[in-house]
Formats: C-alpha cells, sequence, structure tokens
C-alpha cells in the first residue's frame, strides 16, 4: 500500500537518493552527452521534494504539486518528461489517501504512455522507457498480487533495461548523432528511471527518510575562471547584460530578457528559450529587428517551458509569437509545454524549429539536424519581416525557407572548460582537430591531425558548397562564429579563405558576419554558416538591425 505518509517519503527518499547518484549519472550522461543529466534531475527532484513537503488532501495533490515543480524546475529534456510522468499520478491518483497494486500500475502505464506521448520514442531508442517497460510487464507479470513483491521484481527489471541500452543505438536526445558510436554507453535517463522505481519500492515497503541538505563547501572558482556562486553565474550574466544596455535590454524578476523599447503594438514578436553558457548568444540579439524576449535556463540546460511561456507572453504585441526552437531535445521538449501553455493563456505563437548542422543529417532529412550558429539567418531575417510588419503566418515561413537553405559545420581544435567543475567538457587530444562538433562538444564526423588554416577552411566549404547545390544559388549570405576561444585575428584569417574559395566559385557575396555570437565558454573553434538567399531573404537581410551584440547595417 501506498499512502500520503509513504508517498511524502518516496518524494524525500528521492531527492536524498539523486543526490547520491549525481556524480555518477551525469558520468554516464557525460560518455555521450554533455554531462549534465545528473546535476539536472538532482536540482528537479529537490525541487518536487520541497513542493511536497505541504500537506495535501490525496495523492492527486501530492503528484501534481510534484509534477508543477518538476516542470518548473527542471528545464532540459528531463524536465518536461518527469513532468508529465508524474503528472499522470495526478490523474490516477485523484481523491485517494492510499493505493494498491491496481493503481501504481496505472500510474506506472499511464506514464510510459505519456513519455511515448511528449517524447516521441519508443522500446529500443535507448531512453528512460527502456527501464519503464519492462518494469511494467514484470509488474503485470508477478505472481503475487502484493504490492511490495510486485515492485521488487519490476525493479529489477528496470535494472536489467537500464544496463540493456548499453547496446543499443540512441534514436533520441543528443546521443542520437553519434549513432553507431553510442554503443557500449548506458542510457543515463533509463538508469534514472531504474532509481526512481527502486525508490518507490522502498517507499512502498516503509523505508522512511528525512529531508537532508548536504554540508555545502564553500565554493572556490576553477583557475582562470571569474565567476561567484554556480547557482548564480546565469542570473548575474543577464544582469550584467541588462545593466550594459539599458536602451536596448530589460531584465524582469523571472529572469526573461525583453526588449527595453517594445515594438508597436500590431506586430509579430520573436522569442527563444535555451541553455545559459552561450555568451552572449540569444540575451545579445535582443533589440530592433531581431529578438523581443528571451529566457535562459541554467548552464547547458534549456530553459523550462513555462519560464519560455513567459518570455512568449513578453513577446507578445498583439500579433503573436514566433518562437525560435533550436533543434536539441531539451529545447524542441519545452518548447512543447511552452506552446501549449501560452495557448491556454490565450497567446497565439507558432513554433519554428531550426537547425543547420550538416554533419548529423543530410540534406534529404534537413529538418533532423542539430542547431548551429546558422539560425542567425532565419532570426536576423524573421526579425526584419516581423518588424516590418508582416504576419505571423508570413514571418513564420520566411524563417523555414531561410532554415532550409542554411548549411553549418563546426570545428573544435580545444575543448572548453566547466566554469563550475574545472572539467574539460570534452577530451580532444593535443594536436588534433574534430570538424562537426556540437555546441556542447559533442562528438563529431571526422578527427584528425591539426592542419592550416586554408586547408581545414577548403574542406568545410566543400562540404558546404555541396550540401547547398539543389538550390543553384549565386547569393550567399556568411556567417564565420567563434566558439569562445578563437582570436578575432584567426576569425579572419579563416574567413579570407572561404571568401576567396566561394568567390572563385563564382558566388556573390551579399553579406557576411565574423563575430562570436554563440559561444561554448573559451572553446576554440568556430563554425562556417552558408545561407543560400534569394531577393526576398537578400531584402530582410539588409533591413536595420540593433542589438547589444549584432548591429545591421555592421559599418
Amino acid at each position: 500500500m501506498l499512502d500520503l505518509e509513504r508517498a511524502r517519503h518516496f518524494f524525500i527518499l528521492l531527492g536524498v537518493k539523486f543526490e547520491e547518484e549525481r556524480a555518477h549519472l551525469d558520468a554516464l550522461d557525460g560518455a555521450i552527452g554533455d554531462g549534465d543529466h545528473g546535476t539536472t534531475i538532482t536540482r528537479a527532484f529537490q525541487a518536487a521534494e520541497h513542493a511536497t513537503a505541504r500537506p495535501f488532501n490525496d495523492l492527486g495533490e501530492m503528484f501534481d504539486a510534484a509534477s508543477q515543480a518538476l516542470a518548473e524546475s527542471a528545464g532540459g529534456a528531463i524536465g518536461p518528461l518527469m513532468a508529465a510522468f508524474f503528472a499522470e499520478g495526478g490523474n490516477v491518483f485523484k481523491g485517494k489517501q492510499s493505493i494498491t497494486g491496481t493503481e501504481v500500475l496505472r500510474f506506472l502505464t499511464g506514464g510510459l504512455e505519456a513519455l511515448q506521448e511528449i517524447g516521441g520514442a519508443a522500446p529500443g531508442d535507448k531512453t528512460l522507457i527502456d527501464a519503464l517497460a519492462p518494469a511494467i510487464n514484470a509488474f503485470t507479470g508477478a505472481k503475487s498480487h502484493n504490492l511490495v513483491d510486485q515492485m521488487r521484481v519490476s525493479t529489477d527489471a528496470a535494472r536489467v533495461g537500464a544496463s540493456a541500452t548499453s547496446g543499443m543505438v540512441a534514436r533520441h536526445g543528443r546521443a542520437r548523432f553519434l549513432g553507431e558510436r553510442s554503443i557500449g554507453h548506458p542510457d543515463a535517463g533509463a538508469a534514472s528511471m531504474a532509481i526512481l522505481l527502486e525508490t518507490l519500492q522502498a517507499a512502498v515497503e516503509g523505508q522512511q527518510g528525512q529531508p537532508v541538505s548536504p554540508p555545502k563547501d564553500k565554493f572556490s572558482p576553477p583557475a582562470g575562471k571569474l565567476i561567484n556562486e554556480p547557482e548564480t553565474m546565469i542570473r548575474q550574466d543577464n544582469e550584467g547584460l541588462a545593466l550594459a544596455y539599458p536602451r536596448l535590454v530589460h531584465l524582469d524578476q523571472d529572469g526573461i530578457l525583453s526588449r527595453a523599447r517594445p515594438k508597436n503594438p500590431g506586430k509579430v514578436g520573436l522569442a527563444i528559450g535555451h541553455g545559459g553558457g552561450h555568451t552572449p548568444s540569444m540575451g545579445g540579439l535582443i533589440g530592433p529587428g531581431l529578438l523581443d524576449a528571451d529566457v535562459y535556463g541554467p548552464l547547458f540546460t534549456c530553459a523550462s517551458g513555462i519560464q519560455i511561456a513567459k518570455a512568449i507572453s513578453a513577446a507578445d504585441h498583439g500579433a503573436g509569437v514566433a518562437l525560435l526552437v533550436s533543434n536539441h531535445s531539451g529545447d524542441v521538449l519545452n518548447a512543447r509545454l511552452a506552446v501549449r501553455r501560452a495557448a491556454q493563456l490565450g497567446l497565439r505563437v507558432e513554433a519554428v524549429l531550426l537547425g543547420d548542422d550538416i554533419a548529423t543529417a543530410p540534406r534529404e532529412k534537413y529538418h533532423e539536424r542539430r542547431g548551429l550558429g546558422g539560425l542567425l539567418f532565419a532570426l536576423k531575417i524573421g526579425g526584419a519581416a516581423a518588424e516590418a510588419g508582416w504576419s505571423l503566418e508570413e514571418v513564420v515561413r520566411a524563417m523555414k525557407k531561410a532554415n532550409e537553405r542554411t548549411a553549418s559545420l563546426a570545428v573544435a581544435v580545444r575543448p572548453a572548460t566547466h566554469p563550475v567543475t574545472g572539467k574539460p567538457l570534452f577530451s580532444l587530444p593535443k594536436g588534433q582537430v574534430e570538424v562537426g562538433t556540437g555546441v556542447h562538444g559533442e562528438v563529431g564526423v571526422y578527427r584528425g591531425a591539426h592542419m592550416p588554416a586554408d586547408k581545414l577552411v577548403d574542406m568545410i566549404v566543400e562540404r558546404l558548397v555541396k550540401d547547398l547545390e539543389s538550390f543553384s544559388a549565386q547569393s550567399l549570405l556568411i556567417f564565420l562564429n567563434g566558439s569562445g576561444g578563437t582570436s578575432k585575428m584567426e576569425l579572419h584569417i579563416l574567413f579570407r579563405r572561404a571568401y576567396q574559395l566561394l568567390s572563385q566559385q563564382g558566388f556573390n557575396i551579399q553579406a557576411s558576419v565574423v563575430d562570436s555570437l554563440f559561444t561554448t565558454q573559451e572553446m576554440g573553434g568556430f563554425s562556417l554558416s552558408l545561407c543560400a538567399a534569394d531577393d526576398e531573404m537578400t531584402s530582410l537581410w539588409e533591413a536595420p538591425a540593433a542589438s547589444p551584440s549584432f548591429h545591421w547595417p555592421g559599418y
């Protein structure tokens, strides 16, 4: 049996257990992801622990409170997934003071369906479902109908399922871009689901827990990092931006960055939500002709759907909002929740999925590509269309066209260090270069000996031009983006070669940007983005724009 008291202990135990397993889960995620799963899910369930500490009338209310806390606090991919999972508990347990095996099975089964609906994964895709699905099967097939016995067999099956993900190819999340290289590494989400079910078993058996606030050691920033506390660095980054550019950017109490001088009523707004740590990124692109509102999540973790919905509201001027979504799993899931929530508030919003990294999908599947710096083209073109008074449908159409006609490829020559741990975000042997790297250091498509800048650019340009050849475009927009630790001198050397090559091939360079707008701390490297522009796109690109980090015309 699971009653209100044991359910309360369940959430206490979850907060404690994930704190204990945080480093292990981060390590699992670091092998094929960005290494923050343990930190993110610990933060999420400590928030759920706090939210469920007050008295409740029934179990449904308690699980609803946990779901809300998970949605608000976690962000990334795990936040909306766990929020949906526990929301199902709120539905099944509504009005109940205690539950037996029948209700628990309904909760788990409904939770599985919710996860599949939101995340789009199926068994065998190397996700948390690969722990939950076998757990449900074992629960259903248990010889005993005693809840304790049912939970024990389901927990055993979850552990086996989580371990089995090591032999699977990832088809969801950041790991999906690795393909067969993801084999040999267990999925951190599946491991977390096994931990969750183990903890539920402990609570059902009557194990109690006490809220634990682990002693906090005095934080010392890693050498070379100029920050204060980890918990405040993203907020303080935003505060500094707003203080430095008060005529362009405003920061509210909810952490929403918006235009200091809103555009006129009756015009479409542009909003985005994403992870912190990529400064200047989107906060630096707020202003006339560009973004209307932006919200950061924690370091390298997307803002929650609730936060993004607030950004949508801040960007609304009566004609609807175009929500830019960089194609990363956490961004996509939280965007879906944000759109749903915004609609409930009576706001009209259209999500625009943006992906341009040719290393992650072929041309015929460009809509599956990971987001890179090339989203600048869609942002600038959409911002100009909105400023000109175009309808929401027209703004979205222009942005989608720009994204379709954009190709990007990134190069890493040196990893960034994490601003809290001081450890490299990924491994790259000295003297080697990696082509196709993601913004968090995700594994690329080629790794080899370092080479002169011209030779490296030759390789990149060849691949990008080939990708865009179907458009038969003679006019190009170029964006050379520094990854954070690449000097302007190096960027100019790289751009010089790209310009020479493209001109020699007969392309007309309509406009170019050379800057470090989308960074990953001090990572050494760059990304090159080309956009096959038509007359409409060129006209929108040439429209004036102003923001802390980007002005156009740029002379």
